[in-house]
């Protein structure tokens, strides 16, 4: 395991009937939106192509793959995740 795969475990979900957010105490990571019946992700850490919201990961019927793919975007980018000096 590399030590983004390791800080992404360290993160958790907080969970209501229409919206979970993915963070620890210090960052929002991103989150999933219950609307119309199906779950819209998106990634807190990385903005929208027009740049005025987050950027959008895509719609699921399943929430579980909905946070799959919040999870995955962040893995996925190069950005630093460590605190602040």
């Amino acid at each position: 395991m590399n030590q983004r795969d390791a800080f992404v475990d360290s993160l958790s979900w907080r969970n209501s009937d229409h919206i979970c957010a993915l963070s620890d105490s210090e960052r929002h990571i991103g989150h999933v939106v219950r609307m119309g019946g199906r779950w819209h992700a998106f990634d807190a850490t990385q903005s929208s192509k027009s740049g005025d919201s987050f950027l959008e990961l895509g719609t699921f019927v399943a929430v579980e793959a909905a946070k799959t793919a919040v999870e995955q975007s962040f893995r996925s980018i190069g950005l630093p995740y460590a605190g602040a000096a």
